[in-house]
């Protein structure tokens, strides 16, 4: 009987290794098809848009993470969940000059309907969850970190494109480029 149960524990421990090694494995592992401009990853399919010579996610990433996406559909992460393999196999989180160079001197209207970037207004989350700016501003995570505490945000509202520092703890949408 005892034999049995070691046998069983085994089986066990064996097949939920297999599960969450699999899932770790299969959550960033995408598949990019540059003719059909998409990426295919295991939670959704995503646009894809060529700007400023790179390839960009033209939608906001939406993956699950525990303690680090919220609201408007899991698509707002902190700073150090962007830049702790967020982004797919093979893509990055992208820097200032990134979008300075996708932007070009787009006008905001232009850089939400035209060029295929697909912007949503979703604001930003603070750090103590109260949600800030939505239908009026998008904000996304760069790489950049300005110092411990704080990274830069690429903000657009109506008005302008801004490059701003905020606390790293507040939730931001993602974008990703290829690398």
């Amino acid at each position: 009987m005892n034999q049995i149960y070691k046998s069983l524990a085994t089986a066990t421990i064996t097949l939920a290794a297999a599960v969450a090694l699999t899932a770790c494995n299969d959550n960033r592992d995408c598949s990019f098809d540059g003719d059909a401009h998409t990426l295919t990853c295991p939670e959704k399919t995503y646009a894809t848009v060529d700007m400023g010579g790179k390839v960009w996610m033209a939608e906001n990433l939406v993956v699950y993470v525990p303690d680090s996406s919220v609201c408007y559909g899991n698509d707002h992460y902190t700073w150090n969940a962007a830049n702790n393999g967020l982004c797919p196999n093979g893509w990055a989180l992208p820097s200032q000059d990134d979008y300075k160079n996708a932007f070009g001197t787009a006008s905001t209207a232009e850089l939400r309907s035209a060029n295929g970037f697909k912007m949503v207004l979703g604001g930003f989350r603070y750090y103590d969850g109260n949600f800030a700016d939505k239908g009026m501003s998008a904000s996304f995570w760069t790489k950049d970190g300005f110092d411990d505490s704080r990274a830069f945000l690429v903000r657009v509202a109506d008005s302008a494109v801004s490059y701003e520092h905020f606390n790293k703890s507040i939730a931001a949408s993602v974008r990703c480029v290829k690398e």
